[in-house]
Order: C-alpha cells, then structure tokens, then sequence
C-alpha cells in the first residue's frame, strides 16, 4: 500500500497526530502533516479553532510536500471542534480532496460530530470515502480502538488493489 496511499491529517493536542501514525504503520502509507502558518497554541488557538469550525472557515495552510495527485487512496483525518471538522482539514480537502481517485476520512472527537464532518468532507472532495474511523476521547488508547483501527487500515488495502 505504500506507494499508492497518502495520509494527510491535522492535530493541535496530538490526539490525531497519534492516530495517523498508526494508521501509517499498519499501512506503510506516506503521512503529510497539515500545517498552518499561525499554530494555534493556548487558550486563544482554542477560541480561534472554535470559530473558525463553527463558521466552517477555510483558513491558510502551509504548502504541502506530497501532491495527493500521485497517489491512488487519499486518506484525510482530523479533530472534530464543535461538531465540525477542524477548519485546517476543510481547507486541505477543498484543495486537494478531489486529486486522488479515492479517500477515506478518520477523526478524533470529544463525543459527537463525526458524521456531519464526514459530510463536510464528502462534499469537498466530491467523493464518499472508501473508509471511515472515528475514535472519540473514551477510547483514545490503541487498545480501546485496535479492532476498528483494523477493519479501518483492511479497506484501506481493498481501495487501492
């Protein structure tokens, strides 16, 4: 799967950062971080993350180092903030989500929202995902989520062959 699947995720706490590394060592997939040119830090990056998931805003991302465009899966992930993807993913999706000829989403989240951020993403990557995780802040730990990480990474095998 390696050379045919690229994983792109956002995280601010590290919860996401976690999870796309395990996603990337049962798959042996390129990883991309999506980065952003003012970091969010603190309470205020908190406040800013809030609204900008609420008005679903597109803010700035840095430039990326893998073109999805060369990959047959692209994988997308991120935070959920406020029922909503994190603004960062919406902004990677919507200039890139449409590049690779498939996808599939992955999220962490406190509680709720998965299913409208999956919706987001859908939307922007004119595609419904060959996959989909959601690991909510209960099961955080690799052993609260090995099984759905494992059904999650197999379709991921089945996308690209």
């Amino acid at each position: 799967m390696t050379a045919h699947t690229l994983i792109a995720y956002y995280s601010m706490s590290g919860h996401t950062r976690s999870l796309a590394h395990e996603i990337r060592n049962a798959t042996g997939a390129e990883l991309e971080e999506i980065r952003e040119p003012q970091p969010r830090h603190g309470f205020g990056g908190v406040v800013r993350a809030l609204f900008d998931a609420v008005a679903r805003r597109t803010p700035p991302i840095l430039a990326t180092s893998h073109d999805p465009a060369d990959y047959e899966l692209l994988v997308i992930g991120g935070p959920v903030w406020a029922g909503r993807m994190a603004a960062p993913v919406r902004t990677y999706a919507q200039r890139y989500g449409t590049q690779a000829p498939h996808v599939a989403f992955f999220c962490t989240e406190g509680g709720r929202g998965a299913d409208t951020a999956f919706a987001d993403l859908e939307r922007l990557c004119q595609k419904p995902p060959d996959a989909t995780l959601v690991v909510d802040a209960a099961h955080l730990p690799i052993v609260e989520h090995a099984v759905p990480l494992s059904s999650f990474t197999s379709k991921l095998g089945a996308s690209v062959h």
